[in-house]
């Protein structure tokens, strides 16, 4: 049997575009492929999903989006967004706030609740893995997870700037640096077609921001690997009001906790390490 892993980095509004990329994994660990990522509107990343679905009839789907699926606050941030935004911040980054006053991300109509009910709505980390799964992750968290900061004066480092539409902070250096860090993980993963493009991207002068959301979908469609290999992953936020799954990485878990306790949150209940187990779902 094979599951269809998806990383799809959100187009955010009807009237954007964000980057989808799929592969198909055998309960062997064995990887095929199915293309190089696309540019996509919400629209155009549903159809792909079920055609792949269509075509290759896999046992489950489990989809990474880098966009929340879970909104309940009529303003401000979510909680998770409290507890993330501060090892992001740490890391010279911002993290943007959810909430249903933006309407054209999480209103009524946005389009991520129609693509999130085509697909069963925001799944359970920690529940049964069965079927086409949706879950939140959030490609510059795992860079943190995976302690791919990069050197600077703060003992943390900071996030690398890949970002050319902020063409002041913008570094063709940090750009080929994160590049080489999501090729290097494929390779350990057997991903040869996405090892090859993301090498030819590391190499290119000009970069625009449809490159970055091709890579950002890779750095999604990493977390799922990580999650279909059974490797330990972390669920920041709750099921009420929206959470966050990326790889586990010590530092991380400890600083959260540690922002946890400065909020008077309970680690225990927002911070939830996992592994799924194949044929009975997730192990916490």
């Amino acid at each position: 049997m094979a599951t269809l892993l998806v990383g799809f980095d959100s187009a955010w509004t009807v009237h954007n575009t964000g980057a989808l990329v799929g592969i198909l994994r055998s309960d062997d660990g064995e990887i095929q492929e199915l293309g190089l990522p696309l540019a996509v509107n919400y629209r155009e990343a549903e159809h792909a999903i079920i055609e792949w679905q269509a075509h290759h009839a896999p046992a489950n789907t489990i989809v990474m989006l880098d966009q929340p699926t879970i909104v309940s606050n009529a303003a401000g941030q979510r909680p998770v967004e409290n507890l993330v935004g501060s090892p992001v911040g740490r890391r010279y980054g911002g993290m943007q706030p959810a909430s249903r006053a933006r309407r054209d991300m999480f209103g009524a109509d946005a389009p991520v609740w129609s693509f999130l009910a085509r697909f069963g709505g925001p799944a359970n980390p920690l529940g049964s893995f069965t079927g086409t799964r949706v879950l939140e992750t959030y490609p510059v968290l795992t860079m943190i997870a995976l302690g791919w900061t990069l050197n600077d004066s703060r003992p943390t480092g900071r996030l690398p700037k890949y970002n050319p539409n902020r063409r002041k902070t913008f570094s063709i250096s940090d750009w080929r640096k994160v590049c080489q860090l999501v090729s290097d993980a494929f390779r350990e993963h057997g991903v040869p077609r996405l090892v090859d493009w993301l090498d030819e991207c590391a190499l290119s002068s000009t970069v625009r921001k449809p490159d970055q959301d091709r890579l950002d979908a890779c750095l999604c469609l990493l977390v799922a690997l990580h999650l279909v290999e059974n490797q330990v992953c972390l669920m920041i936020g709750d099921l009420d009001t929206g959470f966050i799954v990326v790889p586990y990485g010590d530092h991380l878990s400890e600083e959260l906790k540690t922002r946890c306790e400065q909020t008077g949150r309970e680690p225990s209940e927002w911070l939830r390490s996992f592994r799924l187990t194949a044929g009975t779902g997730p192990n916490a």
